[in-house]
């Protein structure tokens, strides 16, 4: 059976519109308590309550771990529209997920980094990676910066990991999936209400996650900040204003009327992921 799309907006945004759902499918899942519904003046709206209980949820409603064909179309035509991966993020509900390993040499993961640039495992297969009892986790919105990522000689082992633009709710969701948790996780993508918002969608995933913010980002703001980056952009519905990560970068973005691309700041150091 087929998963309705307002199902896959659910997960992966993290609410929907009422108008969208249907009543019956709606009703089962607010009497589980895993959504709840919101009102704001004439507008009503899904929002998900318990992120994990609707993916089990989903998985035994709607068991299918190939590709979505239609949605892929979807994703295709979108990014063609766009010039971008921003937008449809849903095509598969397994996915290839994309990182390098820093760690000891003897390491697999290490030596297939070295090796071929990069590992990838599929996503349902996380919970099945082997970790150390401490490693780090670094995310990273575009491919650029994920390309020039280089922590060989960091004294704990690093993962940078790639989430190629808004990551789809099922990357979103793997991340949670370690068998060992990283021990501290950074953030480095875009600075403008897009990149602020996937930053927030992980950290809801992964609460303990921070955002990298350089300290020159004043001034990169007044000498590259772009109005092009944010013209088109609107804050989504559960974008969080008050988010203690993301107000410094807010401020900027409405100062300035502009936002900043990540390959203009330089990659995070090793230090910055510790501290």
């Amino acid at each position: 059976m087929k998963r309705p799309s307002w199902l896959t907006t659910l997960v992966d945004k993290g609410a929907a519109a009422h108008s969208a759902a249907n009543p019956q499918i709606l009703a089962e899942l607010v009497s589980l308590g895993i959504v709840s519904i919101k009102t704001a003046g004439i507008r009503r709206s899904i929002v998900v309550a318990k992120s994990e209980q609707l993916c089990k949820w989903l998985d035994a409603r709607y068991p299918d771990h190939g590709t979505v064909t239609d949605a892929a179309h979807v994703r295709e035509g979108n990014i063609v529209r766009s010039g971008g991966s921003k937008v449809g993020s849903s095509a598969h509900a397994v996915l290839s997920f994309q990182f390098k390993w820093f760690g000891k040499e003897d390491d697999l993961w290490t030596q297939m980094t070295r090796t071929h640039g990069v590992a990838a495992v599929l996503t349902d297969r996380l919970a099945d990676f082997t970790l150390p009892a401490r490693w780090w986790l670094l995310t990273i919105e575009n491919w650029e910066p994920f390309f020039r990522t280089d922590y060989f000689g960091a004294p704990v082992p690093v993962m940078a990991a790639y989430l190629g633009g808004n990551a789809p709710g099922s990357v979103m969701q793997a991340l949670k999936t370690f068998s060992t948790p990283p021990e501290l996780i950074l953030h480095f993508g875009d600075y403008d209400w897009e990149g602020l918002y996937i930053f927030q969608r992980l950290q809801k995933m992964m609460p303990q996650a921070r955002l990298y913010i350089p300290d020159n980002i004043e001034a990169l703001f007044r000498q590259f900040g772009k109005r092009s980056l944010i013209d088109k952009q609107k804050r989504k519905a559960l974008f969080d204003e008050k988010n203690d990560h993301c107000l410094p970068v807010i401020r900027l973005i409405e100062q300035h009327n502009a936002g900043l691309e990540q390959e203009i700041v330089g990659l995070p150091e090793w230090t910055h992921i510790s501290s």
